[in-house]
C-alpha cells in the first residue's frame, strides 16, 4: 500500500512538472510574440489607442465610388460658407493663371536656328483671336482666360474638370473648334462594372480598355442630384477630363483640399461657436434670482411682451432690488486669452493640407513672421505653383492647341500677313510650341536683380530665362526698349545706355539754357 502511494505521488509530481514546463514554454512564446510586436512598425500596432485607425486598404476605385460625391459636395459647401477655402481657391486662380491666360509661344522653324517669324506670328495671332469671348467657348459668355480660371478653380474644388469639344460646324466659329465646360457632377460616379469577355470595365463612370485608357464617359441624363440609372455614353476622343493623379489606377480626381477639409470645417464651427458665446456674454449682463423662482417685479411692463419686465441701464443710476431678489452676473469665457493661439494652431494645420498655400498668405496673418521666414514660405509656395503650372500646360493647354491648330488651318483661319493660309502639309512644323505662364516679382528687388546680373555675367544664366521666370518674353522686352529709344529720340530725351553701371535709370532732360545757346 505504501509503495502504491509513493508511485502515485511521483506520477503527480511528474505531471505537475510537465504542466509547469508547458506553461513556461507558452509564457516564453507569448513574450517572444510580444517582443516581435515591439520590433514591428509602431504605426502598424493594434491596441486600444489605434483601434479607430484603418488597417484595411481599399482600391482607389472603391474609395472614390463610396466617397467622391460626398467629398465634392462638402468641398462646394466650404467654398460657399468657409472664408478660408474661398480664399484658397482665389489663390489658386491667381497663381496658376493670373490676370491673363498663359501665352502661346510658337517655335515654328524653317531649319534649326532659323525661326519662321511670319508663321509664328500668324499662329500666335490666330490663337489670340480664337481665345476671345464668343469664339472659344460655346456659350459665348466667357473668353479663354475666364475658361482657364474656371478649369483650375473647379479642379482645386472638385478634384477634376470636364470639357466637351465641339468641332467643324458644331463649333459655331471660323476656326472649327470650340469648348464647352461641363459640371463634373454629370459623370456617373456610382456606375461601375467589372470587365468580362466582350465587355469593357467602367470605373466611376469612366469606361476603360484593358490598358486602363479611357474610351468613353457615362453621363447622367436626369437631374444632377437624382439617383437616375439612365446614362449617356460619350466617346473619350471628344471629352477632356483632367485631374492630378495621386495613386496608380486612379480614374477620377480628388479635391485638392481633401486633407484639410475636416480641420477647416471644425475650425469654422468652433470659431462660430466662440463668436456666439462672446455675443451672448456681451448681450446678457446677468440674472435675477428669487427664493420661489418667480420673476421679480423689476422695471416696467413691456408693451409687446405681456408678463415680462424690462430693466434698462443708464449712467448714474442706482437700482433697488425687491426683498428676496439676488443678482447673479454672467461670467463669459469668450473672448479669452487662449482663443487666438488655439485658432492659429488650427489654421496652420489647415494651411499645411492645401497645396501651394502658406499660412501667412492664406490667413492674412503677418504679425509673427519676419523677412526670412516669409521669403522661405513664399519661395516654397512658388515652387508648388510652378509644378501645377507645368501640369496645367501638359494636361490642358497643349492638348487643346494640338486639336485646335489642324482644324483652324483646315478652315483657313490661320493666315500669313499676305493673306495666304498656312499649308496643312507642314502641320508638324507648326505644332512646335511652348507656354509662358505668369511669373512673380522679386521678393528683394535690389539683391535679386544684382544676383541675376551676376549670373548672366558668369555665363550660368540668360536674360531669356530671367525674363521667363517673371512671366515676360524677352522679345517683348526688346521691343519695348526699341520703342522707348525711338520715342526718346523723337522728343530729344537722353536715355542711359543699356547695362550701364552706376548710371541713373531716370531719363535726363536737356537743359533749356544749353538749347538756347546752341541756337
Amino acid at each position: 500500500m505504501l509503495d502504491w502511494l509513493k508511485t502515485a505521488f511521483r506520477r503527480q509530481a511528474a505531471a505537475d512538472r510537465a504542466v509547469a514546463a508547458a506553461a513556461a514554454a507558452e509564457s516564453a512564446s507569448a513574450r517572444h510574440a510580444a517582443a516581435a510586436q515591439q520590433r514591428a512598425f509602431a504605426a502598424a500596432q493594434l491596441n486600444r489607442l489605434t483601434e479607430s485607425w484603418r488597417v484595411v486598404s481599399d482600391t482607389i476605385a472603391d474609395e472614390l465610388r463610396n466617397d467622391l460625391d460626398a467629398l465634392r459636395a462638402r468641398s462646394r459647401t466650404l467654398e460657399n460658407n468657409n472664408d478660408f477655402l474661398r480664399r484658397y481657391l482665389d489663390i489658386v486662380e491667381t497663381n496658376l493663371i493670373g490676370e491673363a491666360a498663359p501665352a502661346l509661344i510658337s517655335y515654328a522653324d524653317d531649319a534649326p536656328g532659323r525661326p519662321d517669324t511670319l508663321a509664328r506670328k500668324a499662329i500666335q495671332s490666330a490663337w489670340a483671336a480664337w481665345g476671345e469671348r464668343g469664339t472659344c467657348e460655346t456659350s459665348g459668355q466667357i473668353d479663354f482666360t475666364e475658361l482657364c480660371h474656371a478649369i483650375v478653380r473647379g479642379t482645386a474644388r472638385d478634384g477634376e474638370a470636364l470639357v466637351l469639344e465641339h468641332v467643324a460646324a458644331r463649333a459655331g466659329n471660323a476656326y472649327g473648334y470650340a469648348l464647352q465646360l461641363l459640371d463634373v457632377d454629370r459623370l456617373a460616379t456610382r456606375f461601375n462594372r467589372p470587365a468580362s469577355p466582350g465587355v469593357t470595365a467602367v470605373v466611376c463612370g469612366v469606361e476603360i480598355d484593358e490598358r486602363g485608357r479611357p474610351i468613353a464617359y457615362h453621363f447622367q441624363t436626369g437631374r444632377l442630384s437624382s439617383a437616375s440609372t439612365a446614362f449617356e455614353r460619350v466617346a473619350a476622343d471628344s471629352v477632356l477630363h483632367r485631374f492630378v493623379h495621386q495613386r496608380p489606377e486612379q480614374k477620377r480626381g480628388i479635391p485638392w483640399g481633401h486633407a484639410a477639409m475636416l480641420s477647416m470645417h471644425y475650425a469654422g464651427e468652433f470659431a462660430l461657436s466662440a463668436i456666439m458665446a462672446a455675443k451672448y456674454g456681451a448681450d446678457h449682463l446677468g440674472f435675477f434670482t428669487t427664493a420661489d423662482g418667480a420673476p421679480p417685479p423689476i422695471g416696467d411692463e413691456s408693451a409687446d411682451e405681456p408678463g415680462a419686465r424690462i430693466v434698462t441701464s443708464a449712467p448714474g443710476t442706482w437700482d433697488t432690488l425687491p426683498e428676496g431678489t439676488t443678482p447673479v452676473a454672467i461670467e463669459s469665457r469668450y473672448p479669452n486669452e487662449v482663443f487666438g493661439p488655439f485658432m492659429t494652431s488650427m489654421y496652420q494645420r489647415m494651411s499645411a493640407g492645401l497645396p501651394g498655400a502658406n499660412y501667412p498668405e492664406l490667413c492674412q496673418d503677418y504679425a509673427a513672421v519676419n523677412y526670412g521666414s516669409l521669403r522661405g514660405a513664399t519661395l516654397s509656395s512658388r515652387d508648388e505653383w510652378k509644378k501645377r503650372q507645368h501640369w496645367f500646360a501638359t494636361a490642358w493647354l497643349s492638348p487643346i492647341f494640338r486639336r485646335w491648330l489642324p482644324l483652324a488651318m483646315a478652315s483657313g483661319a490661320v493666315r500669313l500677313p499676305n493673306g495666304s493660309p498656312l499649308p496643312l502639309a507642314k502641320l508638324d512644323k507648326f505644332l512646335a510650341h511652348g507656354w509662358r505662364f505668369r511669373g512673380w516679382d522679386w521678393i528683394d528687388p535690389a539683391k535679386d536683380i544684382k544676383a541675376a546680373a551676376d549670373s548672366v555675367a558668369l555665363g550660368v544664366n540668360s536674360r531669356t530665362r530671367i525674363a521667363a521666370a517673371r512671366g515676360v518674353e524677352i522679345e517683348e522686352i526688346f521691343d519695348d526698349l526699341q520703342q522707348e529709344k525711338a520715342l526718346a529720340q523723337q522728343y530729344g530725351v537722353s536715355l542711359p545706355e543699356l547695362g550701364g553701371a552706376g548710371q541713373s535709370s531716370a531719363a535726363t532732360m536737356p537743359d533749356p539754357e544749353d538749347e538756347a545757346k546752341s541756337q
